[in-house]
């Protein structure tokens, strides 16, 4: 079982959407740039008339991207949105085989891990999406013993509802996490 101890506050959110943001626009801006340059040198150059229109045309596709991506700094969009309520008030994080339990003096919330579709680490943090953009930031605020990566490894195994024992436990050499071979499923035993 894993306790955590930590706040969640409206700034912890924005931080996260201000990451997702800073690397879409990176990404656009990067390819709106060689497609801006390789469209100028296409029309500069002209050596037919077929790159001349190819170059208009990715002139005019790199000029909207740059503009998306100014739009991205200009008006961002949230990309992720909290499971619970953002607040300054303290959290119990329970996390156990049956869910994850949260608790605040405003609301008790239970996620199931039927629920639970990705789980992205962030090294210092845990994204633990229960939705297309819903998420639970889990800190690294562990006050069981347990480290982060132990968390990570807990949750990823058993996102969806389903336990993988392989991503669970660790393996002993033999090929299955209880020392059973995963290819013997009963049909090659001898009587």
């Amino acid at each position: 079982m894993f306790r955590l101890n930590y706040k969640i506050t409206d700034g912890d959110i924005k931080a996260v959407n201000k990451k997702f943001m800073l690397f879409y626009f990176v990404l656009y801006l990067a390819v709106a740039v060689v497609g801006l340059t390789v469209g100028v040198i296409a029309v500069v150059l002209d050596p037919s008339k077929l790159m001349f229109v190819l170059g208009i045309i990715l002139l005019v596709l790199g000029g909207i991207l740059l503009l998306c991506s100014i739009m991205l700094l200009i008006a961002p969009k949230n990309f992720v949105a909290s499971a619970i309520k953002p607040s300054d008030d303290d959290l119990t994080v329970s996390i156990d085989e049956n869910g994850i339990a949260v608790q605040s003096p405003s609301e008790d919330v239970k996620i199931p891990f039927a629920s639970v579709t990705e789980v992205r680490d962030k090294k210092q943090y845990l994204l633990v999406y229960t939705g297309k953009d819903v998420a639970l930031m889990i800190k690294n605020a562990i006050a069981s013993g347990q480290t982060l990566p132990e968390l990570n490894k807990f949750l990823s195994a058993r996102r969806g509802g389903l336990v993988n024992p392989y991503a669970a436990t660790e393996s002993d050499g033999n090929g299955g996490a209880d020392g059973e071979n995963p290819a013997d499923d009963g049909d090659n035993a001898k009587d």
